[in-house]
């Protein structure tokens, strides 16, 4: 069921379901790298189906554009964007410290970083069926 939903959302559902699966399963066996990789996709995945974006974006735009959403939507405060904004940065951070310090040394650090994209993850998707009832529908459940 890849594609277009009936409510316009981009997005595979069995990709997100797998990655959703993926990321559980690299966290219970204290893999955060890629827990926290997948974590990270599953958010752009979720931007980019609530935005119905096509992929060609990068990360800081499907941010921006969703800024500006929330701008039209008549939502002045703008914190998940920022929090987005603090979480893309965490993320550059970590492929850095992958070539520089290798990747059991960042490993070692990220289980807190993973809990919260985690958290991040769940609250984004109850924030956004504020606007859209049928994300759910994407495939996003993680809880």
């Amino acid at each position: 069921m890849a594609g277009n939903s009936s409510n316009g959302h981009i997005v595979d559902r069995v990709v997100v379901t797998e990655n959703e699966s993926a990321a559980r399963r690299a966290y219970d066996r204290a893999d955060y790298v890629l827990c926290f990789l997948l974590a990270h996709a599953l958010v752009e995945s979720l931007l980019r189906a609530f935005l119905s974006r096509t992929g060609r974006e990068r990360f800081e735009d499907l941010i921006s554009a969703y800024g500006t959403y929330l701008r039209s939507q008549g939502q002045s405060n703008a914190d998940f964007v920022e929090e987005l904004t603090q979480f893309n940065r965490r993320r550059n951070r970590v492929i850095h410290d992958l070539w520089k310090q290798g990747y059991s040394a960042t490993n070692q650090v990220l289980e807190p970083s993973c809990r919260a994209a985690f958290l991040m993850l769940g609250l984004l998707i109850d924030w956004l069926e504020t606007f859209d009832p049928e994300i759910a529908e994407t495939g996003f459940q993680f809880e």
